[in-house]
């Protein structure tokens, strides 16, 4: 699923810059999802470990997003992210991944070389945990016996909608440093599920999302 989200965000990404000279911009970012809690009791980033429900250092996930002019000063267009983190806890080594796209409209403002945006968008985002199993076991015989070292873990997939404020500072005239923070809320129809069948033992279902991210980013275009 990463490498689909990071492909796609790539995708967007030279096609905007292909059109960037007359309809928008494009190029890569940063996304960082805090850790902690946003509102209430709902997690930045919800998994059904409790020992690393808080994620005091968050996740860094790398993406890139691209955007082209409409009528009435619109502009459209898109956003892709993935990342990861290991972490380790009494009970084990955890990998936490999450990834996501989004399309949508934006409102830009320019005051010469500053510029701020507002945008709303539609799209997914994927959450998964991992623990980590029969570490060291790479041999032949684990591969015939079925214990090699791997991953074992569970997913959760969101439908959702992003708010997104920002603002750029054009440093070239082609080229513009992009700062900004968006905040998902979601729904996932399936919850946990592991080999599409559903997690069972959770006090919560977490089927409701409500989190953010911090990004920043260079655009590159006209």
């Amino acid at each position: 699923m990463l490498k689909r989200v990071l492909t796609g965000a790539f995708l967007v990404i030279l096609l905007s810059i292909g059109l960037a000279f007359r309809f928008g911009g494009g190029g890569p970012a940063v996304y960082y999802f805090p850790g902690g809690t946003f509102f209430a009791d709902f997690k930045n980033i919800n998994v059904p470990i409790v020992e690393i429900q808080t994620f005091d250092n968050g996740i860094i996930a790398f993406g890139g997003y691209g955007y082209g002019g409409i009528p009435g000063g619109m502009y459209n267009g898109g956003y892709g992210f993935g990342g990861e983190k290991e972490y380790t806890t009494s009970s084990g080594t955890y990998r936490v991944t999450v990834s996501g796209g989004f399309g949508g409209g934006m409102k830009k403002i320019n005051f010469n070389n500053f510029s701020l945006t507002a945008a709303l968008g539609i799209g997914g985002l994927d959450l998964s945990i991992e623990k980590k199993v029969n570490e060291g076991n790479t041999s032949v015989t684990n591969l015939q016996n079925g214990n090699l070292e791997g991953y074992l873990g569970a997913t959760i997939s969101y439908f959702a909608i992003s708010a997104d404020l920002g603002m750029g500072i054009q440093v070239f005239p082609f080229m513009e440093l992009q700062i900004g923070a968006i905040a998902f809320v979601g729904y996932s129809f399936d919850g946990w599920v592991i080999n599409n069948k559903p997690l069972t033992g959770l006090t919560n279902d977490y089927k409701f999302l409500l989190n953010y991210a911090l990004y920043g980013g260079i655009g590159f275009g006209f």
